[in-house]
């Protein structure tokens, strides 16, 4: 099972680009604001994205961030490349379940009372 890689990470699918490459896509629906999590030999890139295709160069830390292994200091703490994966992909999903808010709410129209 694809899902076991990495706990945590198993709302979405896996599918691999390259031998050296993971990619881990997590929408509600295709339209949805979701979460893609591309795993590289050293490194993450975690991103909130707008549908599956969405790209974007240099976005904004609140959309996009890279999850370095960790530090000395963060292993003397305990912390793992895991730890630090996981809490960036959950600051995304409410990056994403924000906007997906803001979306729908701006979808639905005011209702208007009658006179």
């Amino acid at each position: 099972m694809a899902g076991a890689m990495i706990p945590g990470l198993d709302r979405g699918r896996w599918i691999r680009p390259s031998d050296t490459m993971a990619v881990y896509v997590e929408l509600d629906h295709p339209d949805a604001w979701g979460v893609r999590v591309t795993l590289m030999p050293h490194v993450a890139h975690v991103e909130a994205i707008e549908g599956e295709k969405c790209s974007r160069y240099k976005a904004p830390r609140h959309l996009s961030a890279y999850v370095y292994p960790p530090n000395f200091w963060e292993r003397l703490r305990g912390i793992t490349f895991e730890d630090k994966l996981l809490a960036e992909v959950e600051r995304k999903r409410r990056v994403a379940a924000a906007e997906n808010l803001k979306s729908r709410s701006q979808a639905v129209p005011a209702r208007r009372a009658s006179s």
